[in-house]
């Protein structure tokens, strides 16, 4: 008998086969990770405990899980792009036969799928350490409503940083031009956005701050997680500003990814 269950010689499997071992495989990749998940990972709940002191507000929650999750997706994500590009990695999986989109979605989702990851343990921790409830109404943790709308913010939010953090890579010149590029563009926008409590601030740079990717997260998520029966679960406002950075991101990320080192200019020694 012929086995129907494996794709002829010659021929690679279906895409969304391709696809999911992709997601797998890069999602081991950045679990078996270092620093950068550990501070992903930590340091959100580290922040939690030492600052909340028994009262686990939803805005400091929120603010502490995208913390995490932006943490591993932005600077965690970003850095390990350069590093692989820089060391040939990702000129050879161009070689291979595994289509170029299919390697590229599944760096963009492993990474969005960690970072959910991580603000889910953050959450948890909340819930854990201070008993936090996660809805208008007393008693009540979370309802299925408001995991699947917790869901979806965060999933939509981390893929607006990872795809921004896929285009912004291919302007980083060096490994050691990494991290300083990176956390210079990470930490200003974390700051004015609130993510690490609220500072008093400009009224212009508070609007700005409504533009970026941070605070539209947190508003969002706090939304999910205190839903009052009657109104909108996710601010339309919200989303659609991180859709519009996810899909922003996409574009520049496919139309400048770059596979290839970087080469230094050799300049012709003058006579």
């Amino acid at each position: 008998m012929t086995d129907t269950t494996r794709p002829p010689a010659g021929r690679l499997p279906a895409s969304a086969t391709l696809l999911a071992a992709q997601i797998g495989y890069q999602s081991r990749l950045l679990l078996a990770g270092g620093g950068s998940l550990v501070m992903g990972f930590g340091l959100p709940i580290i922040l939690l405990v030492a600052s909340d002191h028994g009262n686990g507000s939803h805005p400091n929650v929120a603010g502490y899980a995208v913390f995490g999750l932006t943490l591993i997706v932005w600077t965690g994500y970003g850095i390990r792009i350069v590093i692989d590009r820089e060391a040939g990695i990702l000129k050879r999986w161009r070689a291979t036969p595994l289509p170029r989109w299919c390697y590229f979605t599944g760096r963009v989702l492993s990474s969005a799928a960690v970072g959910v990851l991580s603000s889910a343990v953050t959450i948890a921790a909340a819930v854990l350490f201070y008993g936090t409830h996660f809805h208008a109404v007393p008693g009540e943790y979370l309802t299925a409503t408001g995991a699947v709308a917790m869901l979806v913010a965060l999933v939509l939010g981390a893929l607006a940083w990872a795809a921004t953090a896929t285009a912004i890579s291919s302007i980083i010149p060096t490994v050691d031009a990494a991290i300083p590029i990176l956390m210079l563009t990470y930490f200003p926008v974390i700051i004015i956005s609130g993510v690490l409590g609220n500072l008093s601030e400009p009224h212009w740079l508070s609007t700005l701050a409504t533009y970026l990717p941070a605070q539209p997260l947190i508003d969002a998520l706090g939304h999910a997680v205190r839903h009052d029966p009657g109104n909108h679960i996710l601010p339309a406002r919200d989303m659609i500003v991180l859709a519009a950075w996810a899909a922003g991101g996409l574009v520049a990320a496919v139309a400048l990814f770059r596979w290839e080192p970087h080469r230094p200019t050799k300049r012709r020694p003058k006579n």
